[in-house]
């Protein structure tokens, strides 16, 4: 699977959908073991499993080595990444996994203002429009939740939860830039590679040793790290990293039916009015694409 791969718009917006309901799943099982596990060796270990199941596609599809070039991008992107992913795990196991997208999902904005000062993305006034009212839909979600209602149980998780957004946004502008030049299953491997090893250190402070279960989790957990990233990348060599930015929305849909589903919290009415925004706001932008 190279780069060079032609897809179609309808196809990498699937390809994106596709990629936000696996991710979804696998923040729904870091979730799971944050519970025995603290978020640095749950950050270690998403990347480092993932990078096993890479590892597989690698050795099959012979994609080459990467270029010497490009391995400052890898490394700042992987920086960006720990920093992300260790806000993001500490927030979810904190706090509901709906109220947490819908604070994270103020990405989009940054995504499109990144996209265009970096890699010289013209933002249309459709995704402009688009955007502002994904970005109303998830206002009304936090507003009307723990953090509107002035409840603040575990500040440093809301404070996790806020700061995600903008670094990952820079890494997806970053993995962008790349997924245009470079074998898409080797972006994903060197990135897991590296992420893991920058994350280890930080696991090594309170290691603990997961049961026979705990181990079958990492491994899932690092399946759909894989899975999901090589459905972004592929969707990215495609989309404009702001039209992708307004398809992650779904998210927030998946986050809520997850929650209730399987950690019992209650979506309230408010998310279903804000996810009813943000649907309106895909079917924008995908009804408006050049």
């Amino acid at each position: 699977m190279t780069s060079g791969t032609p897809l179609s718009s309808t196809t990498a917006v699937l390809l994106a959908a596709a990629g936000v309901l696996v991710l979804t799943i696998m923040d729904a099982i870091a979730k799971h073991l944050a519970a025995d596990f603290i978020t640095a060796q749950i950050t270690a270990g998403r990347f480092a499993s993932a990078a096993l199941w890479l590892t597989l596609v690698v050795a099959v599809l012979r994609p080459g080595w990467p270029r010497r070039e490009t391995l400052p991008g890898h490394l700042v992107r992987s920086l960006l990444l720990v920093v992300t992913s260790l806000c993001f795990f500490y927030a979810i196991g904190r706090l509901p996994l709906a109220e947490v997208f819908a604070i994270t999902f103020t990405g989009p904005i940054f995504i499109a203002l990144f996209g265009a000062l970096l890699i010289g993305e013209r933002v249309t006034l459709p995704v402009w429009i688009a955007i502002g009212i994904g970005f109303v839909g998830v206002g009304v979600i936090v507003a009307t939740g723990d953090l509107g209602a002035g409840r603040h149980d575990d500040l440093g998780a809301w404070a996790a939860a806020i700061a995600s957004p903008v670094t990952y946004a820079l890494s997806i502008v970053l993995l962008r830039k790349q997924a245009q030049s470079e074998p898409q299953t080797l972006i994903v491997l060197v990135q897991s590679v590296m992420v893991a090893l920058l994350a280890a250190p930080l696991a090594a402070y309170d290691l603990r040793i997961p049961d026979a279960t705990q181990w079958l989790w990492f491994a899932l957990l690092g399946l759909c790290g894989a899975v999901g990233y090589l459905c972004f990348v592929a969707a990215l060599a495609r989309l404009p990293a702001a039209r992708f930015a307004v398809v992650e929305y779904t998210g927030l849909i998946w986050g809520a039916l997850i929650g209730w589903a399987i950690f019992n919290e209650t979506p309230r009415l408010a998310l279903w009015l804000g996810a009813a925004l943000i649907l309106g706001a895909c079917w924008l932008i995908l009804s408006k694409r050049q």
